[in-house]
């Protein structure tokens, strides 16, 4: 009830409009930590880049939507350069002139020579972010562009397509498309299309985009078939873009793999065959060879394969599987009925492993067995992590991805059989026989058993709240499809085939061209499964066998050696004196296979999926405990090979 002596104030701005103003608030926000930082930068050590960087910076800035100024950006890198420049300076005048606790020249000079690369990589962060930006944003622009084509295939407007658009997308893109809305609302373009030219323009290096663009404006200005030849054509042209995208892609990813492979993971473990001889001959202990391969190398490594994913062309959108009520809570995994924390499970495993192998190294002296044991430990406790976040949800994935697949052709025989003046009710029981090895078939199933049971129109038995088919496939694809479908047959039947079959059409087309990316893709990414599954974990088994054979060798030979005349020699005097223990060189190289294994799991699913959290994680999970599977099987049987052979000899 109204108060006396009031009026009811009633709000002028729709709902959409303020969850898009909400949304502009939250993004005006820092969200990262990089962002927080920058701006604390500022207030401490202002420093403002030149002219023609602050131009690259600025514009990298807009493109990812990022909260910071060019200036913040330089007064971070700025700052963090100081905070590692001036205690190693602090540090080696305190040792030479002091004669104090400090750094030798030497060593500051490493300290500041390796923290280079981290001050150039934080200056250009911005410009990473906006690769990031470009490739996941820019993966959404086939849907868009084939949402549009189904909208105004039965709709020639432009503004109805690019909102039709927006609510049936998720992701970044889905933000932007809104906010363009917003602009032609608010009065900063006169109408859709100059801002569909202006926002084009953001894409410009995206020429095909550019092209269906301009082919779905200009689609507004044709009638009958010439409009649908002109969106087929756009659908098309943008397809086309991707699998030639792609395909350069693969042919310039030949030699960065090569080279990942040989000088970054080969290489490097076949090297690691010399330590021992090295460790015997420059006193140095177990200590550098953690450093160089379990902290530079993977950075290294690291940073390699990021500036190579960079390159990736953007292709196609994920799955998007959030609204499946099947998916359980984030960073959770369904046992049975309940959802537990995967994290706590994946560190008590790991934990646990470790621990053992603790104590098990009390009594095993040489500390093979134990030092494998714990790295087993830190791979299941990473392995498990992964697979339990990742495998549920994976499955979820496939089974969506497998009916959006099928969606096409039980899709073709609906309009099919609309096509030949049957009612729409007998056209979905006929085509259900026509798909019945589909699982596609029960979408179709539950819809025919609402119209005859409870009389439901056809839009309302697929859309009805309660019993709407739709409700059971949580896919924004087929829900989409379904809602232009089902706003074709307010037109009638003949509008309605044409729906069909010409979405159909599109959808085929999208399913043949990610086939094709695939392929294109797979030889690489095969050759990437291999290398970390079988063959690096492999090498590393059989390169640990050779170093421990090693220092067994020298061992035996300095105390063999001891009661002779060669103790006068101080080469053999060092040959006891070895620094490192087959449990050291065990811990400190499985710890890299694991570590290489995350990174080329990384590698593998950026080529293949692009920036996917879920199937990084999927990814990675495998790589990491079939790695080292593969390692302890090739350290043992390799040991039990050549262990009696020096025995016999010594």
């Amino acid at each position: 009830m109204a108060t006396p002596g009031k009026k009811r104030q009633y709000s002028a701005l729709s709902r959409e409009y303020k969850i898009f103003r909400e949304e502009e608030r939250e993004s005006s926000l820092p969200r990262s930590i990089y962002e927080k930082l920058c701006i604390s930068a500022e207030k401490i050590m202002k420093v403002r880049p030149d002219g023609k960087t602050e131009k690259t910076l600025q514009e990298a800035i807009d493109f990812a939507h990022l909260k910071v100024t060019p200036t913040q950006v330089s007064s971070l890198t700025m700052l963090f350069a100081f905070a590692i420049v001036f205690p190693t300076f602090v540090l080696i005048a305190l040792k030479l002139l002091f004669g104090l606790p400090g750094l030798t020249l030497g060593s500051g000079l490493i300290v500041m020579i390796l923290a280079l690369p981290f001050v150039y990589y934080l200056y250009i962060y911005p410009l990473h972010i906006k690769k990031l930006y470009e490739m996941d944003a820019g993966s959404e622009i086939v849907t868009l562009i084939l949402y549009m084509a189904m909208y105004m295939r039965n709709m020639p407007n432009l503004e109805g397509a690019v909102k039709f658009s927006a609510e049936n997308m998720s992701g970044r893109l889905s933000y932007e498309i809104r906010k363009v809305l917003w602009d032609v609302e608010v009065g900063n373009y006169v109408n859709m299309q100059d801002a569909l030219f202006e926002y084009a323009k953001k894409w410009r290096k995206n020429r095909e985009f550019v092209e269906a663009v301009e082919l779905l404006v200009a689609s507004l200005h044709q009638i009958g078939p010439s409009r649908e030849r002109m969106l087929s054509e756009a659908v098309e042209v943008i397809l086309k873009g991707s699998r030639e995208q792609a395909r350069h892609f693969n042919q310039d990813l030949k030699m960065p793999v090569m080279v990942v492979h040989a000088m970054g993971i080969i290489l490097p473990v076949l090297g690691l065959v010399l330590f021992p001889i090295v460790a015997v001959f420059l006193g140095v202990d177990a200590s550098l060879l953690f450093v160089g391969y379990d902290i530079l190398l993977p950075i290294v490594l690291f940073f390699v394969i990021s500036n190579i994913l960079e390159k990736r062309p953007a292709t196609f959108s994920k799955i998007d599987i959030s609204e499946n009520p099947g998916i359980p809570p984030k960073g959770k995994f369904r046992l049975g009925r309940r959802f537990l924390p995967a994290f706590p499970i994946a560190f008590v495993v790991g934990g646990s492993i470790v621990f053992l192998g603790l104590l098990y190294h009390q009594i095993d002296k040489e500390g093979v067995i134990a030092g494998t044991i714990i790295v087993g430990g830190i791979a299941a406790g990473l392995g498990l992590y992964f697979l339990m976040l990742s495998s549920q949800r994976m499955g979820v994935r496939e089974k969506t991805r497998k009916i959006e697949t099928e969606f096409a052709e039980a899709l073709f025989q609906l309009g099919s059989s609309i096509s030949t003046g049957i009612p729409v009710e007998l056209s979905v029981e006929r085509s259900l026989k026509r798909v019945g090895n589909l699982a596609i078939k029960d979408l179709f199933s539950r819809a025919l058993n609402n119209m005859k049971t409870m009389g439901m129109t056809f839009s309302e038995a697929f859309f009805n709240k309660d019993y709407g088919a739709i409700r059971f496939y949580p896919s924004r694809l087929i829900k989409s499809v379904m809602r232009t479908v089902v706003e074709a047959s307010k037109k009638g039947t003949e509008t309605t085939s044409q729906a069909m079959l010409s979405v159909s059409q599109y959808l085929k087309g999208l399913h043949d061209t990610q086939e094709e990316v695939q392929e294109s893709l797979s030889e690489t990414v095969n050759s990437l499964k291999f290398q970390s599954y079988f063959l690096s974990p492999m090498i590393s088994g059989v390169i640990v066998t050779m170093a421990i054979i090693i220092i067994r060798i020298l061992s035996q030979l300095s105390t063999r050696l001891a009661n002779t005349s060669f103790t006068d020699f101080p080469l053999v005097t060092q040959f006891g004196a070895i620094s490192i223990t087959p449990f050291q060189f065990v811990v400190v190289v499985g710890v890299y296979l694991i570590e290489t294994a995350l990174i080329l799991g990384f590698f593998i699913n950026g080529i293949e999926n692009g920036e996917d959290t879920l199937g990084k994680q999927d990814t990675m999970g495998k790589s990491v405990l079939i790695g080292f599977i593969v390692f302890m099987i090739a350290l043992f049987v390799t040991l039990s090979i050549f262990t009696p052979l020096i025995v016999a000899t010594f």
